[in-house]
């Protein structure tokens, strides 16, 4: 029987977890700053709040036929220095922002 990652893991770890290391309470102190459940499920109410405001206002301006006009337009207008520096700076921004979220998500181990 072939033994999965996670059980080799468990396996190499097992004598460390036994260990006792005097750390003057650190350890201790830094397990009280840690978040509780309660603040991150409070974190996740407020995002879908946000999203499903932001969801109703795209719906109630009619964010569709907005995004729709603006794509044939896009389509339609001959690519020149300024939109294609526009198109570079808002590839760029969602690029910065998406890495961003995913340093802070491995920083405080949401994902």
């Amino acid at each position: 029987m072939d033994m999965t990652d996670n059980e080799l893991l468990e396996k190499l770890f097992a004598p460390a977890r036994q260990m006792t290391v005097a750390d003057n309470g650190f350890t201790d102190r830094v397990m009280e700053r840690i978040p509780n459940h309660s603040t991150r499920t409070l974190s996740r109410l407020w995002t879908v709040f946000c999203v499903a405001v932001a969801a109703a206002l795209f719906i109630v301006f009619d964010g569709f036929k907005v995004v729709v006009h603006g794509l044939i337009l896009l389509i339609k207008t001959p690519p020149t220095h300024h939109t294609l520096l526009m198109f570079a700076v808002s590839v760029g921004i969602i690029w910065l922002l998406a890495g961003f979220e995913l340093v802070s998500r491995e920083r405080y181990r949401l994902i």
